[in-house]
């Protein structure tokens, strides 16, 4: 079973929604944030409550979008257009989208990191830079694996 999930009785706090169009709703929301953020499908999803709160709050908000229709009111000469129809391009707000995915994210590989392509233990000679304390090779070393020049008196 997935770790987020909403009913609605989650719904009903906010908005008075029939029934079957709540579950229509709901299965939609969480079938999209599936494919935004994957991991809340995990059963060991550690932030379902805030992805449950993300996901319920763009359900009500398309609850709320608007009856649709295109009202006119007219006053004597002068007339006025209201259109209330939704302008649904998305269930989530791109902000909504960025939350989910960092609920996903994994504080063990966050941060900076680096790769040794070179795969072998580096000798300096005696008169790198970093034997003298500074954070650089002098002696070509990194580069080549072995130093490229020694001093020898």
């Amino acid at each position: 079973m997935a770790a987020v999930v909403i009913d609605r009785v989650d719904l009903e706090p906010f908005a008075t929604i029939d029934p079957a169009k709540a579950d229509a709703m709901i299965a939609d929301a969480l079938a999209t944030a599936a494919l935004i953020a994957p991991c809340i499908n995990d059963v060991d999803f550690a932030y379902a409550a805030a992805a449950k709160a993300i996901i319920r709050g763009a359900i009500i908000r398309w609850n709320e979008a608007g009856t649709g229709a295109l009202t006119q009111q007219q006053a004597g000469p002068f007339g006025q257009s209201v259109d209330n129809r939704p302008q649904r391009k998305g269930m989530f707000w791109p902000s909504e989208i960025e939350q989910l995915q960092s609920l996903c994210q994994s504080d063990q590989y966050s941060g900076a990191y680096m790769i040794d392509t070179l795969g072998c233990s580096t000798v300096h000679a005696d008169v790198c830079s970093l034997y003298f304390g500074a954070t650089y090779c002098s002696c070509g070393a990194d580069l080549a694996g072995f130093p490229l020049w020694e001093t020898s008196l």
